[in-house]
């Protein structure tokens, strides 16, 4: 690994203060020891990216550095360099910086296909699904029942090891899971047998989910403690990806539902009264006399229900108006009067 911070860091020397953390950040989560455990390289790595920070962080540090390389900051760090708090002043009080059993175990996805209808009442689905669950056989604590269990002699039931090395920044400390133990600070003579020491073990699971009136194509709903239950850590979460079945009349626009009617010249012109049909039903439409091709009429009500104020939408209705390919003589016979009256009277008289 290259020793000059710059490099180590991947960033350039004109880089900014948040270039430098963003670095910094995306590097430390890359290698730090508790997501690489049994990796030789990832703790010598991380020590060099915490160096680097460390330096390039702070102005003062930094000008010393680029004036007179390793030998201008070597007093910075009589004291020592504690690496791990460096990374929880980075990161914030997030699970990276506090102690592995506050993690939270992984977060799944299922799904499921309602229609158009349900999303209109409502309604349940049963999910069926698999995560990781308790081990029954050890009750989670990943011991073999009867078997004898005693304090970690490595960390002496602390869970943590500690590690002080020198190096050319001074004193480094770092602070790890302990090897052994795995940070439970105990050992067992032998493992269960089911979950091999795990305390988890992969179970098909059914969940019964209700899914509420107006829920759009896509949407998640979060089921907070149904992924995988992981013992010492907080249970992940179960994310259902709801997906809405395409129906053969309606099209949904929001909380608005869309759809076409075809109507004869006659009763565009006279007008008159059409039973279309609803998601709940048929329901009358009154076409005005002189309705043109592509008006729009609404039946307020007959749409979605909103979520959020929940009232529904409309049913809106595109018009289009069929022009007869073929003409009885009678047919043919009236239209040529009716052609006739209006090149007579105008289109503007009644």
């Amino acid at each position: 690994m290259p020793t000059d911070y710059y490099e180590i860091l991947g960033i350039g020397r004109t880089a900014s203060t948040s270039e430098i953390k963003r670095a910094y950040r995306r590097l430390a989560r890359q290698y730090h020891p508790d997501v690489n455990n049994g990796d030789p390289t990832a703790e010598p790595k991380f020590k060099a990216i915490s160096g680097a920070y460390a330096v390039l962080s702070d102005s003062r540090k930094r000008r010393e550095y680029d004036l007179r390389g390793h030998r201008g900051i070597d007093s910075f760090f009589d004291g020592g360099l504690d690496i791990f708090e460096l990374f929880r002043q980075a990161f914030g009080d997030t699970p990276f910086g506090q102690a592995s059993a506050q993690r939270q175990g992984r977060s799944i996805q299922a799904e499921v296909s309602i229609n158009l209808a349900e999303v209109l009442s409502g309604t349940t689905r049963t999910i069926q699904y698999s995560r990781l669950s308790t081990c029954k056989h050890c009750e989670g604590s990943g011991i073999e029942p009867g078997s004898s269990v005693r304090r970690c002699p490595t960390c002496q039931g602390a869970g943590q090891v500690r590690q002080t090395r020198q190096s050319f920044l001074g004193v480094m400390t770092t602070v790890g899971v302990c090897p052994d133990c795995r940070g439970r600070g105990e050992v067992v003579d032998q493992v269960c047998r089911q979950c091999r020491g795990q305390g988890a073990v992969e179970a098909d699971e059914e969940l019964e989910v209700t899914i509420p009136a107006g829920i759009a194509h896509g949407q998640e709903m979060v089921i907070r403690g149904a992924g995988d239950v992981l013992p010492g850590n907080h249970s992940g979460d179960l994310y259902v990806v709801v997906h809405v079945e395409p129906h053969e009349l309606f099209e949904r626009k929001g909380s608005d539902l869309h759809t076409h009617l075809s109507i004869s010249f006659a009763e565009a012109a006279l007008g008159a009264q059409i039973a279309i049909p609803t998601l709940e039903g048929e329901a009358e439409l009154e076409i005005p006399p002189g309705t043109q091709p592509g008006t729009q009429l609404s039946l307020s009500g007959q749409g979605l229900v909103d979520m959020q104020s929940g009232r529904r939408g409309d049913l809106v209705v595109h018009v289009q108006v069929t022009v007869p390919q073929r003409l009885t003589k009678r047919q043919r016979k009236l239209l040529e009067e009716l052609a006739v009256e209006q090149m007579s009277t105008g289109p503007e008289q009644p």
